[in-house]
């Protein structure tokens, strides 16, 4: 029995002998396979051992050349498969592994790349780089993976991938440059590895990562995340694309390296996408927010992907910068941000293209959950920004389905919201996107709590040179297309300016800064009613037009309501009942409304019910001052006024008038003001002494004074708005300044075809007022000096008679004395 169990045990030890040793020559040809070296390096060349370590194959690296503390490897071909290590078996004391690809394959990692020490490795193949699935890094140092064709060091060497010398000059100086040549390869990422459980910011996997601190960059032509995950907490991940014979700078400092896009002319595509329903995610959050920098032509992120950057611990954070020649794209969910969520100041996010779009619930933000200062969010478009909608989500307690699209700062702590800077040409937003600052509070679903937070909100600043469209709610109306800036709590809200040529706001979109608290939650600490003040709002436009229930506001439930100041140029149109409101809640005073229109109008046309409102619940009413060439279409009303036609409410939203108001509903001793500024004189066209002896018109108009002849008498008479029309284009008596065009009478609406076609008329000549103003009016009035007769047979008075004409005359002073 004992024999037959010994002749077991040597038949299975032959058999595992025999196993392991059909493992290793299959796997020394599959070795082979993946790496080759080349003879480049003559003596020094890498020596390529397949091993088997801890049951997993592993071809270790030994040789190659060293110089200083650079190590340099030259291979035919270097891949590493699924299910295998490469370790890069250097001296402790390495600082660069220097690796290239001289053959004609791409390099497909989908296993595992290890290093000793803290060493840095370049992977330089200039016919492109495949991470797949399965790929990792294990090295203590930087990873930068580049299809150029060499790389370029500070002494004037180069080691080049696609012209190696048969016996190279090797260098101890650093590297300086990547160059391209005639090809610049694609680079693609769809790394979803967690070595021993790794995993980033949102809990999934690390994909690529580089220990904390130091650099990961993919340098190269077009460079895609299909499904593909980046990771360096607090450190640094670079996505560089350019075209063929570019040079991508390099510097080191600081364990960091940065990168140089100067000496770049063209550049290519970088993709951030979702394959097969994983997306990407590109993460330095950690003790410190750590930077990441794209470079390209144009940059796309969609699908849900994410651009993480946050501060965790009490280093200051990095900032995330995007540079695109041409556009960068967020859509369908696509999310860029950084923050703080402790001591450490938040990094900041720039954005450098001609095209900006954020669709689909893309969003762009900013949050400040702990003490650390904000960053700043700056968005430079030279040509355009379009935001367009959002995405839909189950239903919330709040009752929002939608995620919409935009740029955000919000604070959650004691410290303000970041500032949000736009400048660019075209600025549009419409299907409920949004660009907000705001400060917040934290919401415990669970429990259905709020805990206002002390922070303020974050300026909001936008420059368009040519113009701003706000279009639009979310299709079932429960965001509004716009610009906001709010506080939910005691910190105060955000200031708001707009500089634009032309500002559009309509059906339904908004600007608006405002205090209100959150509906139907329970407050952990603070009086839902202890607000702190709207913000302000300051708006510079060539004109401005808001159509369908366009709003600028700065309304506050139980603040002081903040102040509203409009520059406009040229013409401020409002129609189909838009608003232009600072109203106060509570016992707070109304804010207060400034509209300059030195040379513009001011215009509300027919059944418009537009109102201009600084009203306040039980305190004082604001002030409203308006300058204007003049005004059209409004009328002011006193509290007694809305009263007497809207008893129960004394709203006069609730009006069909176009109002200016400014009372308090509750008490009506404590009325605000409004002042009209639209002089009867316009000192541009100049003043004329006019004579003591006033001669009565009225009595004859003389035909051919001087000579000698009388000839039968006409007279006129202008009874106001019965007769002659006033020239819409001269000043307007004091008395006329508000037009109640319309009344309140029931009986308007039967007045027929002729009001419609006085309100078209009416619609034609504001059309025409910006071209009226632009003209070149005269310095000053010009008597008459003669008359002639127009083919009608009407007399036409003229300043000087043209010589010859018939029916004609210059007039004679003393003559027409003698009349």
């Amino acid at each position: 029995m004992s024999q037959n169990r010994s002749f077991c045990y040597w038949e299975l030890g032959m058999v595992s002998t025999l196993a392991i040793a059909g493992v290793l020559t299959s796997y020394q040809g599959f070795a082979s396979a993946q790496i080759q070296k080349d003879d480049t390096l003559g003596s020094e060349s890498s020596i390529v051992t397949p091993k088997l370590i801890d049951g997993r194959p592993t071809d270790q690296i030994d040789g190659g050349a060293i110089r200083g503390k650079n190590l340099f490897h030259s291979f035919d071909r270097f891949s590493v498969f699924e299910g295998t290590t490469v370790h890069f078996n250097n001296p402790i004391d390495t600082q660069n592994i220097i690796s290239r690809v001289t053959g004609n394959s791409i390099s497909n990692i989908d296993g595992t790349i290890k290093t000793n020490g803290a060493a840095n490795l370049f992977l330089i193949n200039p016919n492109g780089i495949i991470f797949g699935k399965n790929a990792s890094l294990n090295i203590g140092g930087s990873f930068i993976a580049s299809t150029a064709s060499s790389l370029n060091f500070a002494d004037g060497t180069k080691f080049s991938a696609t012209v190696p010398q048969s016996a190279p000059l090797l260098t101890v100086s650093v590297p300086v440059g990547l160059q391209f040549g005639a090809t610049a390869a694609p680079i693609r990422n769809q790394s979803q590895a967690s070595p021993e459980g790794a995993t980033n910011l949102l809990g999934q996997s690390v994909g690529l990562q580089v220990q904390s601190g130091n650099t990961l960059a993919l340098i190269g032509g077009e460079v895609r995340l299909e499904g593909g995950n980046l990771t360096a907490k607090g450190g640094k991940i670079e996505l560089g694309s350019v075209a063929p014979d570019s040079l991508v700078g390099l510097n080191f400092t600081n364990q960091v390296w940065t990168f140089g896009y100067e000496n770049v002319e063209n550049f290519q595509n970088i993709e951030i996408i979702r394959l097969n329903k994983i997306f990407s995610t590109v993460d330095t959050s950690g003790e410190s927010g750590g930077n990441i920098h794209l470079q390209g032509k144009h940059v796309l992120i969609n699908g849900g992907s994410h651009i993480l950057g946050f501060t965790l611990g009490t280093q200051p954070g990095g900032n995330l910068q995007l540079n695109a020649a041409e556009s960068v794209a967020l859509e369908r969910n696509a999310f860029l941000a950084t923050g703080t969520f402790n001591t450490g100041n938040s990094g900041s996010i720039n954005i450098t293209t001609k095209k900006f779009i954020a669709k689909g619930g893309a969003q762009v933000s900013m949050y400040n959950v702990g003490s650390g200062l904000p960053g700043e969010l700056t968005l430079n478009a030279s040509d355009s920004v379009e935001l367009i909608g959002g995405f839909p989500v189950a239903l919330l307690q709040d009752g929002s389905d939608i995620v919409s699209s935009g740029l955000f700062s919000e604070t959650y702590g004691s410290q303000n919201a970041g500032n949000i800077t736009i400048n660019t040409g075209k600025l549009r937003i419409q299907g409920g996107a949004r660009i907000s600052t705001s400060s917040e509070g934290i919401y415990l679903f669970n429990v259905n709590q709020f805990i206002p937070v002390t922070g303020k909100g974050g300026k909001l600043t936008v420059n368009a040179s040519e113009s701003i469209e706000l279009i639009g709610t979310s299709p079932n109306g429960s965001r509004v297309s716009g610009l906001f800036s709010r506080t939910q709590g005691p910190g105060d809200g955000g200031n708001l300016t707009v500089t634009t040529g032309q500002l559009i706001a309509k059906d339904g979109a908004a600007i608006t800064v405002n205090s209100q608290a959150r509906k139907n939650v329970i407050y952990v600490k603070g009086n839902p009613r202890n607000l702190g003040k709207a913000g302000d709002l300051d708006i510079t436009a060539n004109s401005i037009l808001l159509d369908n229930q366009g709003k600028f506001t700065s309304n506050s439930e139980s603040g002081k309501g903040g102040n509203i100041r409009l520059r406009v140029r040229d013409l401020l149109l409002m129609e189909g009942s838009s608003q232009i409101s600072t109203n106060a809640g509570g016992d707070k005073t109304g804010g207060n409304i400034f509209i300059d229109a030195s040379n513009g109008f001011v215009v509300a046309p027919f059944f418009g019910n537009s109102d201009i409102t600084a009203n306040a619940f039980s305190g004082p009413g604001g002030k409203i001052t308006i300058t204007t060439k003049n005004i059209f279409g409004f009328v002011s009303r006193t509290r007694a006024d809305v009263e007497k036609l809207d008893s129960q409410e004394i709203n006069p939203n609730n009006l069909p008038t176009s109002d200016i108001t400014a009372f308090s509903q509750q008490n009506p001793s404590l009325s605000g003001t409004v002042k009209i500024n639209s002089p009867d004189a316009d000192p541009s066209k100049g003043l004329v002494e006019l004579p003591v002896n006033l001669v009565d018109a009225s009595q004859r108009i003389i035909s051919g004074c001087g000579s000698g002849t009388k000839i039968a008498t006409s007279s006129f008479t202008n009874i106001g708005r019965g007769g002659t029309s006033a020239d819409p284009t001269q000043p307007l008596t004091t008395d006329a300044v508000l037009t109640d065009w319309i009344t309140l009478n029931p009986e308007i609406e039967n007045r027929g075809e002729g009001i419609k076609k006085k309100y078209l008329q009416a619609r034609r000549n504001i059309e025409k007022l910006e071209k009226t103003n632009s003209l070149n009016e005269p310095s000053e009035i010009v008597e008459a000096q003669g008359w002639i007769l127009n083919t009608n047979g009407d007399v036409v008075l003229v300043a000087e008679v043209p010589a010859g004409m018939p029916h004609s005359s210059s007039f004679t002073v003393a003559s027409c004395a003698a009349n």
